[in-house]
C-alpha cells in the first residue's frame, strides 16, 4: 500500500489523515521503492531520486542511534548497491545526482556510531568501486564532494577497516597484507591512489583533504600498507609532493622579485603563497613524525633532491663564487674553465637568495623533526666563519668530480665513525655531496648578507636567525656549535661541565640540566647528549686523534702546499705519507681548491692506501683501548675530552662573536626596516642578556653598541633640522610600546609579519633610490613625503637602538616613553584652522599681496601663530620643570605661517590658508626680491592620522600616497620686507627646534657606555640662542639646513603666485 492510500478517502478529502511516523521502517521501505521504480535516472525523475537519497541517509543515521531495525533493513536490502548502480551510469557521474550520492555516503560514514554497522557498510566492495570511478572532476563541486568522501573514509581507517579498501598482492611486503589465492596480483589501494592525484590541485580545501587522508593512511600500523605507499607506482606521490613545494617556492620567488608592493593584492598574494609553503612544510613534518622508517627515508630523499638543494642552499651562493667553483672543477678535471662538462657539474638554484631565506625561516618554525633540523642547521651554519681549513671530505668549499666525491665521502665517513661513533647529528656523505659547497661557504654567505648592502637580504637573514633561536625543536648542543646559544645558557652549561668535571656521569648530569631548561625532546624521541662534534668534520677527526695530538694535527688527511712540491711541515719520515716517506703518484693526489683569501691553491690529498693505513691504525688503537678496564679507559680519555671541549668551546665562542658582531653592525646602518630592527633587538637581547643588571659585553661588543647608538643619535639630530622635526616626539611616543614589546617578548612573528618585513625592506630600498635621485621632474616623489619617510625610519631606528642599549646596560626598558605621548586628536585641538578669526596685533602681522585665483590679487596679512605660550612670550624654559599637562600642551603645539584677511573686528584676521612653520622654508626670490617663496608642508595632524591608520608594513607606502605638499609665492612692498618676513619665520622655527630638542633629550643624551662617555650634545645640533640669531648669520646650522631644503624642494601642490 502506498503512502497516499494510507490516509483513506476522508483523509484525502478533509486533510484529517492521521500523521504517520516518518522515522520508521515503513518510510525506509517507501524510499527503497522509489529507487526500485527509477533504475535509470532521467531529467524527469532526477529530483525525486535525489530527494530519496537524502532522506535515506537521514533515516539510516537516526536508526543507527535509535532503531537497529532500520539499519538492518538498509543492509539486508543492499540499498548501498543501488547507490553503486546509479553511479554506473556515466551520465550520473556529474551534476546533482553525483553530488547527492557522494554527499549521502559521506554523511552515512561520518555519523554512523556502531562499529559493526561501519564494517557492514564497507563490505561488498561497493564503496571501493565508487571510489575507483571516474567522475566529472572539471566540476569543482563534484570534486569537492568526492574528495570529502575519501577524507571521511580515511577517518574510519584502522588495522581492520583498511582491509576493505587495500588489496595486498603477491608482491606486497609482508604476509599480513597478502590476499590468499592471488599470488601474482599487484597490490591496489584505490582510496589512496585516487586521492594523491590532487596533491597540487588549485583548490586549497582539496589539498587539505588529501593531506588529511594520507596522514591517516600512514598512521595505520601495517607493514603491507607502508610497503605499498613506499613502492612504485604509489611512491611517485612523494616526488610530486617535493616538486610541488619547489614550484610554490618558484611562485613565491617571482612575487618577491617583482617589487610590487604598491598594488592592492601584493601583500595578500605573497602572504598566501608563503603560508602555503609553510603548510606544506608542516605536512612534511607530520609525515616524518609518523615514525615509519621507509616512509621517512623516501620523503627525505625526495626533499633533498627537489627542494633542499635547489631552493634552500644553492641559491645562497653568489654568482661569482659559483663561477670560481666551476673554474676550479674544470682545471682539476683537466679541462678549460669554460668547458661544458665542468659547467654542468655545479647545479644552480631555482629561486633567488631572498626566497631561499624566507623559506628557511618558515621551515625552521614548521619542522620539529630534530634529525632533519640538525642536518639543515649543520649545513647552513656548521662551517667555520673564516672559511675553515681544507679537508678531504666533500664538505670542502670546492666541488669535485664524482669519483673524487665518492672516495672523499667514504674517507670522511670512516674517519668520523671511528672518531665519534654513529651520531644522529652527523651529515651523511650523500647529503654532503648534494650540498655541492661546504657548510663554511653557506655560513659565509649568510654572514655576508648580514654585512652587505641589500636591505631585503639583510632583513631576511635576520629572520632566519630569529626563527632558529625561537624554534623549540633545535637543541642547545646544536645552537652552541653554530654560535646561537644565548650567553646565559652557555654559561650555565660551562658551569655544569666544571662542576661534573671528567667523571663518567657527566653526560647524565648534562642531560638532566638540559631537560630542566626546557629543551627535552618531544615524546617518543631521544636526543643524543654530550658534545656535538659530529656537526663539523674537523671536530670529529680531532676526537679520533691520540691523547697527545694537537688540534693542528687532527686533520692530516689533506696538507696544503705553499707552491712547492713538498708540503710545509711534513718530514720525510712521516708515517702518514707511506712506508718509504716519499710522495709518489700512488699515494697522493694534486687537487686545486680555494684558499682562505679566495685565491686558488694546489693541495695534496692522501691516496686510498694512506687513508686505509690510517684507519687501520685508528681501529687498532681503539681495540687496545676497549680491552683496558673502565677506570683506565676513563683516565686515558680525560686529556682527549678536555682538549675536545676546549676546541669546541673556542670555536663556538668565535662563531658567537661573529654573529653578534654582524647583528650589532646592523643597528647603525640605514638598511634595515623597522620590523627588522625589532627582530635584531630581540635577537641581541636573547643572545647577550644574562639577567637583571644588564649584559656582560666584551670590549668589541661594547664598542659596536656605542658606535650604533652614536650613529642613530646623529641621524636623529639631523632630523631635528628637517621639516618634520615637530613629528619626531609623537612618533617616538607611538613607537615606544610597540618596540618594547617586540624586543622583550615578540620574536620573529608570523607569516603576516614576515610579509610586512619584506614590504618595508622594499620601500626602504626605494627610499634610498629616491634620495639619491633628488633631481625633480614630473615623476619625482613629493619632497615632503620623502622627508616624512626618512623621519619615520630614523625614529624607529633611534628608539630600537636606545631600548636595546637600556636592556643590555641596565637590564630593563621603562614602560613610559621619554617624551609626552599625544596623537592626532590633541593636535587638532591646538592647531590654527582655516576660516578661523584670530587676534593679530600690529606687531605680529606683515602686509603682503597674494593671489589664490589667476588675475585676482588681494591684500592680506602674513604672520606666525599657534606658538606655545612660553615660547611666544620669549622665554626658553627648562621643560623638565614644567607640569606634565603644560608639557603636553607645549609638545602638541602646531605653529603655522598663515595668510589672513582683515577681520570684522580691529586687530583681528580671518585665516585664509596655513603652512606648518617647521616646513615653511622661506626663501626670497633671486630675481624678484619682493617675492617670498614659502613651502606648504602637509600638516602634522595629517601625518599622525596616516600613521595611526596604517599597519607597519604599509606605513611608508601610505605616507607616499597621502602626503602632498604645496607652494606659496607672497609679494611684499619691498625687498627688505620680504627678507624681514623670512628672518621672522626662521627665528620662530629655531625656537621651536630648541623645544623639540629638549623633548628628545633622553634619546639624544643617552650614554652608550655605562662606564663613561656621553651621548651627543643637543646644543651642537642647533644654532645659537634667539638673541644671537642675527649674529649667527648664514653660517649657522639651521641656515644651512634651510638652504639645503630650499635647494632640494620642487613644487608639487598648489602654486599660490602673484
Amino acid at each position: 500500500m502506498s503512502r497516499q492510500q494510507r490516509g483513506g478517502f476522508w483523509g484525502n478529502l478533509f486533510g484529517t489523515a492521521p500523521t504517520h511516523d516518518r522515522f520508521s521502517v515503513d518510510e525506509l521501505q517507501y524510499l527503497h521503492g522509489i529507487l526500485l521504480k527509477n533504475p535509470v535516472i532521467t531529467d524527469a525523475n532526477r529530483d525525486t531520486v535525489v530527494e530519496a537519497l537524502r532522506s535515506i541517509a537521514e533515516l539510516v543515521i537516526w536508526g543507527d542511534q535509535h532503531d537497529s531495525g532500520m539499519v538492518e533493513y538498509f543492509l539486508t536490502e543492499n540499498l548501498l548497491g543501488h547507490f553503486n548502480q546509479i553511479l554506473q551510469q556515466r551520465s550520473n557521474r556529474r551534476g546533482n545526482v553525483a553530488m547527492q550520492v557522494l554527499q549521502t555516503l559521506s554523511i552515512l560514514i561520518q555519523n554512523l556510531r556502531n562499529q559493526q554497522t561501519v564494517y557492514y557498510l564497507f563490505s561488498n566492495n561497493h564503496i571501493n568501486e565508487i571510489v575507483s570511478m571516474r567522475f566529472d572532476f572539471d566540476d569543482d563541486e563534484v570534486l569537492g564532494y568526492f574528495v570529502n568522501l575519501l577524507k571521511t573514509i580515511s577517518l574510519k581507517l584502522n588495522e581492520v577497516t583498511v582491509q576493505f579498501f587495500f588489496q595486498a598482492g603477491g608482491t606486497a611486503g609482508g604476509s599480513g597484507g597478502r590476499s590468499p589465492g592471488s599470488p601474482g596480483r599487484p597490490a591496489s589501494f584505490p582510496l589512496y591512489s585516487e586521492a594523491v592525484k590532487f596533491v597540487n590541485h588549485r583548490d586549497p580545501m582539496v589539498r587539505t583533504a588529501v593531506k588529511t587522508l594520507t596522514l591517516n593512511v600512514y598512521a595505520i600500523p601495517l607493514p603491507a600498507v607502508h610497503g605499498f605507499v613506499t613502492s612504485r607506482p604509489a611512491s611517485a606521490y612523494f616526488v610530486e609532493l617535493a616538486s610541488y613545494i619547489a614550484e610554490q617556492c618558484r611562485v613565491l620567488d617571482r612575487l618577491l622579485s617583482s617589487w610590487d608592493v604598491a598594488s592592492p593584492g601584493a601583500q595578500v598574494s605573497v602572504e598566501g603563497c608563503l603560508a602555503e609553503v609553510e603548510d606544506l612544510l608542516s605536512y612534511c613534518n607530520d609525515v616524518l613524525m609518523t615514525g615509519v622508517a621507509p616512509l621517512r627515508e623516501l620523503l627525505l630523499d625526495c626533499l633533498w633532491q627537489a627542494f633542499v638543494g635547489p631552493v634552500l642552499f644553492w641559491p645562497l651562493i653568489q654568482e661569482d663564487v659559483a663561477v670560481q667553483h666551476i673554474a676550479a672543477l674544470s682545471l682539476a678535471s683537466g679541462g678549460t674553465p669554460g668547458s661544458g662538462e665542468a659547467a654542468r657539474a655545479v647545479q644552480r638554484g631555482c629561486v633567488g637568495p631572498l626566497c631561499s631565506l624566507y623559506v628557511f625561516e618558515r621551515l625552521f618554525l614548521a619542522i620539529t623533526d630534530q634529525e632533519l633540523l640538525a642536518q639543515l642547521l649543520s649545513a647552513l651554519l656548521g662551517g667555520s666563519a673564516a672559511g675553515g681549513s681544507c679537508s678531504s671530505s666533500p664538505s670542502s668549499s670546492r666541488p669535485a668530480s664524482p669519483d673524487q666525491q665518492q672516495r672523499a665521502a667514504v674517507a670522511t665517513a670512516a674517519t668520523a665513525a671511528t672518531a665519534a661513533g654513529p651520531s644522529k647529528w652527523q651529515l651523511p656523505p650523500a647529503l654532503l655531496i648534494k650540498l655541492q659547497y661546504s657548510p663554511a661557504a653557506y655560513r659565509q654567505a649568510l654572514l655576508g648578507m648580514l654585512r652587505g648592502t641589500d636591505a631585503q637580504g639583510a632583513a631576511a637573514a635576520v629572520r632566519v636567525l630569529a626563527s632558529l633561536l625561537q624554534s623549540r625543536a633545535v637543541g642547545e648542543e646544536e645552537l652552541e656549535m653554530v654560535g646561537l646559544l644565548p650567553l646565559r645558557r652557555r654559561k650555565q652549561r660551562q658551569l655544569m661541565q666544571v662542576l661534573v668535571g671528567d667523571s663518567p656521569a657527566s653526560s647524565l648530569l648534562l642531560e638532566a640540566a638540559a631537560g630542566a631548561a626546557g629543551t627535552a625532546a618531544p615524546a617518543g624521541q631521544t636526543r643524543p647528549q654530550g658534545d656535538c662534534s659530529a656537526l663539523a668534520p674537523a671536530a670529529a677527526q680531532q676526537s679520533s686523534s691520540s691523547s697527545n695530538s694537537t688540534a693542528a694535527q687532527a686533520d692530516d688527511s689533506m696538507l696544503t702546499c705553499n707552491g712547492t712540491a713538498k708540503p710545509t711541515g711534513c718530514s720525510s719520515n712521516d708515517s702518514s705519507l707511506g712506508s718509504g716517506g716519499s710522495i709518489g703518484a700512488n699515494h697522493v693526489h694534486l687537487i686545486l681548491a680555494p684558499a682562505a683569501d679566495g685565491s686558488m691553491a694546489v693541495q695534496l690529498q692522501l691516496g686510498p692506501e694512506q687513508q686505509q693505513q690510517q684507519q687501520q691504525q685508528q681501529q687498532q688503537q681503539q681495540q687496545e683501548a676497549d680491552q683496558q678496564p673502565p677506570a683506565a679507559q676513563h683516565a686515558r680519555s680525560q686529556p682527549q675530552q678536555r682538549q675536545q671541549r676546549a676546541f669546541a668551546a673556542a670555536r663556538a665562542e668565535q662563531r658567537f662573536d661573529d654573529l653578534v658582531g654582524a647583528l650589532l653592525g646592523l643597528l647603525g646602518s640605514e638598511l634595515l626596516p623597522p620590523l627588522s630592527l625589532h627582530t635584531v633587538g630581540w635577537l641581541l637581547n636573547k643572545l647577550l642578556s644574562v639577567g637583571k643588571g644588564g649584559a656582560q659585553l666584551s670590549s668589541s661588543q661594547r664598542a659596536a653598541l656605542m658606535a650604533a647608538v652614536a650613529r642613530q643619535q646623529a641621524a636623529l639630530q639631523q632630523q631635528l633640522q628637517g621639516q618634520w622635526c615637530d613629528a619626531l616626539a609623537p612618533m617616538v611616543a607611538a613607537e615606544w610600546q610597540r618596540c618594547r614589546q617586540a624586543i622583550l617578548h615578540s620574536g620573529p612573528g608570523s607569516v603576516h609579519v614576515a610579509v610586512q618585513t619584506w614590504m618595508q625592506a622594499v620601500l626602504v630600498q626605494e627610499l634610498r633610490w629616491q634620495q639619491g635621485a633628488a633631481g625633480g621632474g614630473t615623476g619625482a616623489p613629493d619632497p615632503s613625503a620623502v622627508a616624512a619617510k626618512q623621519a619615520y625610519l630614523t625614529v624607529h631606528a633611534a628608539v630600537a637602538t636606545h631600548q636595546l642599549q637600556l636592556v643590555l646596560c641596565e637590564g630593563s626598558i621603562p614602560l613610559d616613553p621619554p617624551c609626552p605621548a599625544f596623537g592626532e586628536a590633541e593636535v587638532r585641538r591646538a592647531e590654527v584652522r582655516e576660516q578661523a578669526q584670530i587676534a593679530l596685533g600690529a606687531s605680529q602681522r606683515m602686509n603682503c599681496t597674494v593671489c589664490f585665483t589667476r588675475g585676482q590679487e588681494r591684500q592680506a596679512y602674513f604672520a606666525v601663530e599657534g606658538l606655545p605660550a612660553h615660547v611666544k612670550a620669549g622665554l626658553a624654559p627648562d621643560l623638565s620643570l614644567l607640569k606634565p599637562s603644560v608639557l603636553q600642551q607645549v609638545a602638541c603645539a602646531a605653529p603655522v605661517c598663515l595668510v589672513a584677511d582683515p577681520g570684522t573686528q580691529p586687530q583681528t584676521g580671518l585665516v585664509l590658508s596655513v603652512a606648518p612653520l617647521m616646513g615653511a622654508v622661506p626663501a626670497v626670490d633671486a630675481r624678484h626680491t619682493r617675492w617670498l617663496h614659502v613651502q606648504v608642508r602637509p600638516p602634522l595632524r595629517g601625518l599622525l592620522k596616516v600613521l595611526a591608520a596604517s599597519h607597519p608594513g604599509n606605513a611608508l607606502l601610505n605616507i607616499q600616497k597621502h602626503l602632498i605638499s604645496g607652494h606659496w609665492v607672497l609679494s611684499f612692498p619691498d625687498g627688505d620686507c620680504a627678507a624681514s618676513a623670512a628672518q621672522h619665520v626662521e627665528e620662530w622655527a629655531h625656537k621651536m627646534r630648541a623645544v623639540y630638542c629638549q623633548l628628545l633629550s633622553p634619546l639624544l643624551h643617552a650614554t652608550a657606555d655605562p662606564a663613561g662617555g656621553s651621548g651627543s650634545d643637543c646644543g651642537n645640533a642647533l644654532r645659537p640662542a634667539a638673541g644671537e640669531a642675527q649674529q649667527a648669520g648664514s653660517g649657522s646650522d639651521c641656515g644651512s639646513a634651510r638652504e639645503a631644503a630650499v635647494a632640494g624642494i620642487t613644487s608639487a601642490g598648489e602654486d599660490y603666485s602673484v
